[in-house]
């Protein structure tokens, strides 16, 4: 009997983040981004607008692009959004078919096929990547009716065709108030501490937990916004 061949490796899972605004990512989710990428996973970015509320549309997508090489994410897996529907703005409500949309195309821009995923040439591909999808919670961190049109848009199409567009499993930022939000230091201490036991691969609760050496880099990814050094 001939030797059996070693098992394929499973691959990576492949994350996509999903924004409202150029910055969100370096506000808001940069720590996790820098955890992924430490590990080795592939992240591409959807930001689905511009941030052109103060017509500053092309400048901020160039922050978006030098930010993202900071936070280790090449320029050809950011994708920015250029929807009417989806203009960036506190009192804009974006439905949440739009933003739905948009997520469909993005993921299937980049398809889980096996002719894509080949770890080498010979003739054993990789088994097919998984798909993880992470994005704001239901209250949008900020508050930010943007944020909350994001999360209710990435939940309408995960629910109905998320096994279908190859998504294992979405995750959420979690919204904080202002005292868990200033906790400076504190703030991976409590999280680990307060998070749902259980997780893994059963569909059950989870967190996840970014936190080290990251600092200098999320600092350096936020001044890349150099526009939005206006506070």
């Amino acid at each position: 009997m001939p030797p059996r061949a070693p098992a394929a490796a499973p691959a990576a899972a492949r994350l996509l983040l999903v924004t409202a605004h150029p910055d969100d990512e370096a506000m808001f989710f940069a720590p996790s981004l820098a955890h992924f990428a430490a590990r080795g996973r592939e992240v591409s970015l959807l930001c689905l607008s511009n941030g052109d509320a103060d017509g500053l549309g092309r400048v901020r997508e160039k922050e978006l692009l030098a930010a993202c090489r900071l936070l280790g994410i090449p320029p050809e897996r950011v994708a920015v959004a250029d929807d009417p529907s989806l203009r960036d703005g506190l009192a804009t409500e974006w439905p949440a078919p739009a933003v739905a949309a948009r997520l469909e195309a993005a993921l299937r821009a980049r398809p889980c096929g096996e002719a894509q995923i080949r770890a080498d040439p010979g003739p054993k591909p990789r088994r097919k990547p998984r798909r993880q999808v992470l994005t704001f919670d239901a209250r949008g961190v900020s508050g930010h009716a943007n944020h909350i049109a994001t999360h209710r848009g990435v939940r309408l199409l995960l629910e109905s065709r998320g096994r279908e567009l190859g998504v294992e499993r979405a995750w959420q930022l979690v919204s904080h108030g202002p005292p868990r939000k200033f906790a400076s230091a504190l703030e991976p201490l409590l999280a680990r501490a307060l998070a749902p036991r259980g997780g893994g691969g059963g569909g059950g609760g989870g967190a996840l937990v970014a936190a080290g050496g990251s600092v200098g880099r999320v600092v350096a990814a936020m001044r890349a916004h150099a526009s939005q050094w206006v506070w």
